[in-house]
C-alpha cells in the first residue's frame, strides 16, 4: 500500500510542471502597452544607460508580388545606407556616438532598429521621426542596394536549399505573397518613385508598432516618442491577402517540378499550404511537425531516411503559421541514385504519420522538447519587447505568452492525425538535381506528372 501511495505521489510531482506550464514556464519582466497617437508602444525599463527603439512596418514580402518582389528589402537596404533627407549621414552620426541602426525586412514586416546611449535618446527620436516623415530614396542608393541585392540572389543560386524551398513557395502560391520571390528583373523594375510610394501605403499610423527599451522613466520616453509618433499619418491600405482558393488547387494534384543543376546530389522539397498562426489546429501541427522531421535525429522523416538507410545528408520538416496563411515544407538531400526512392520514402512517412500519429512516448518528448526551448524566445529584454510587437501584429493577446505553452501540452494523438490530414491530402514536390536525376524520375514508377 505504501507503495502504491508513493508512486502516485511521485507521478503527480513528475507531471505537474507540465499541468501548470502557461503560469510557471515563465515569468517575464514587466512590459508596458501604451498608445501614443493611436500607435501601439510596447515600453520596458532597462538598469543599462541606453535607449533602443524598434519601429515595425507591415510590410514585408508577402505584400509583394512578381512585378515588385524585393522592394522591401530594397527599401530596408537604402535607408540602412542613407537615413533621412535631413540625416543623410545618419551612419556617421551612429558610427561617432558608439551606437547602433539598421534596417531589416521579413515576410510580414519592414523593421527601423536604433541604439544609443541615454544621453542621446532626444537625438535619437528626432531621427527616427524624420526618417518616418522624409526618407532618403534617393537614385544612387537606390542603385547600391540593387547591386547588393542581386549579389544576394547570385549567391542563392549556389545554394540547392535555397533555389528548392523558394520555388517550391512560388508553386504553391502562385507568384504574390508567400510566392513571390526577388529577381533580376523585379529589381531592375523598382523606382524611386516605387520606393516612396511603398513608404507612403504603408507607414501609417495603424501600420505601425514601435518597442522601446531604455534606462529612461517612462513618462520621458513617452514625451520622445510623441514626436515619433506625430509624424506618422493616419490611414491604413489594408493587410496583405492570400488565394488559398489558388494554393489548394496548385497542390491537389500531387506533381514534381524539376529544377536541373550540374550537381552530385540532389535536394528534395515537398510543400503544401499550412494554416494561419490563429488556427485551432495551431499547437497540434507544432508538435506533430517537431515529431515528423523537426526533431533531429529522433524525428520520423530523419529516422528513416538517414538512420535506417543512410540515404539522406539532412532531412526534415518545418511548418510555418503566419498572420494570414502558412506553409508546410518537408525536406531531404541525398545522392542523386537515390532520389526516388527518397521521395517515396518521404511520401509513405508522410502519410503513415497522417494515418497513426506518434506514439505517446514520442508525443510526449516533443511537449517537453518544446516546452523547454519555448523560454530561449525571452533571452533579453529586447526579446521579450519584439515578442510582444510581434503579438501585436497578429493580432494575437498578450495572454498568448501563457496560452502558448498551455496549448502544447493540451496538444493529443488524435490532433496530431487530424492536423496533418490536410497537410497530406495535396502538396507539390520540387527536386533539384542533374540529368541523371530527370531520368530516373522520368523512368519511375511514380503516379503523378512531371511538371513541364
Amino acid at each position: 500500500m505504501k507503495k502504491i501511495k508513493y508512486l502516485i505521489v511521485l507521478l503527480f510531482i513528475v507531471f505537474i510542471p507540465i499541468h501548470l506550464a502557461g503560469d510557471a514556464l515563465i515569468t517575464l519582466p514587466a512590459i508596458e502597452t501604451i498608445k501614443s497617437n493611436g500607435v501601439s508602444v510596447f515600453y520596458a525599463q532597462d538598469t543599462l544607460p541606453h535607449c533602443t527603439v524598434y519601429i515595425s512596418i507591415g510590410a514585408g514580402s508577402l505584400y509583394e508580388n512578381a512585378t515588385n518582389a524585393g522592394i522591401s528589402q530594397m527599401a530596408a537596404l537604402v535607408l540602412s545606407l542613407g537615413g533621412s533627407k535631413n540625416y543623410p549621414t545618419i551612419n556617421e552620426y551612429i558610427d561617432a556616438t558608439g551606437g547602433r541602426y539598421f534596417v531589416s525586412a521579413s515576410f510580414e514586416t519592414v523593421t527601423i532598429s536604433m541604439r544609443v546611449h541615454q544621453d542621446e535618446a532626444a537625438k535619437a527620436f528626432l531621427i527616427l521621426a524624420d526618417i518616418i516623415a522624409n526618407p532618403l530614396f534617393e537614385k544612387h542608393l537606390t542603385q547600391t542596394a540593387r547591386f547588393m541585392l542581386k549579389q544576394e540572389i547570385q549567391q542563392k543560386e549556389d545554394d540547392p536549399m535555397t533555389i528548392a524551398m523558394e520555388k517550391a513557395r512560388q508553386y504553391v502560391f502562385g507568384d504574390s505573397g508567400y510566392g513571390a520571390v526577388m529577381t533580376q528583373e523585379s529589381l531592375d523594375a523598382i523606382t524611386v518613385a516605387d520606393l516612396e510610394q511603398l513608404w507612403k501605403q504603408y507607414v501609417v499610423k495603424e501600420n505601425v508598432r514601435i518597442g522601446v527599451i531604455t534606462s529612461l522613466n517612462k513618462d520621458t520616453v513617452m514625451q520622445h516618442v510623441a514626436h515619433l509618433t506625430n509624424a506618422l499619418p493616419d490611414g491604413y491600405d489594408g493587410d496583405y491577402t492570400t488565394d488559398m482558393e489558388k494554393a489548394r488547387k496548385n497542390t491537389s494534384t500531387k506533381r514534381i517540378y524539376f529544377i536541373e543543376k550540374d550537381i552530385p546530389q540532389s535536394t528534395i522539397v515537398i510543400a503544401t499550404v499550412a494554416p494561419s498562426i490563429k488556427s485551432n489546429n495551431r499547437y497540434a501541427l507544432e508538435a506533430g511537425n517537431y515529431i515528423l522531421g523537426g526533431g533531429s535525429f529522433n524525428s520520423w522523416l530523419m529516422d528513416e531516411i538517414r538512420v535506417k538507410r543512410g540515404y539522406a545528408y539532412s532531412a526534415g520538416s518545418i511548418v510555418r503559421m503566419r498572420k494570414n496563411t502558412g506553409l508546410f515544407l518537408a525536406y531531404a538531400q541525398t545522392q542523386a541514385a537515390t532520389t526516388l526512392s527518397t521521395i517515396k520514402i518521404m511520401e509513405n512517412v508522410l502519410a503513415d504519420f497522417a494515418k497513426t500519429g506518434p506514439g505517446q512516448q514520442q508525443l510526449q518528448w516533443a511537449k517537453e522538447s518544446l516546452l523547454k526551448s519555448y523560454i530561449f524566445e525571452f533571452n533579453s529584454l529586447r526579446d521579450i519587447v519584439q515578442y510582444y510587437m510581434w503579438l501585436d501584429y497578429n493580432m494575437l493577446p498578450e495572454s498568448y505568452i501563457h496560452e502558448y505553452p498551455d496549448g502544447i501540452v493540451s496538444v493529443t494523438c488524435n490532433d496530431i492525425i487530424t492536423s496533418f490530414e490536410s497537410i497530406v491530402s495535396g502538396y507539390i514536390i520540387v527536386v533539384v538535381g542533374n540529368k541523371d536525376v530527370k531520368q530516373q524520375l522520368d523512368t519511375g514508377n511514380i503516379n503523378y506528372s512531371m511538371a513541364e
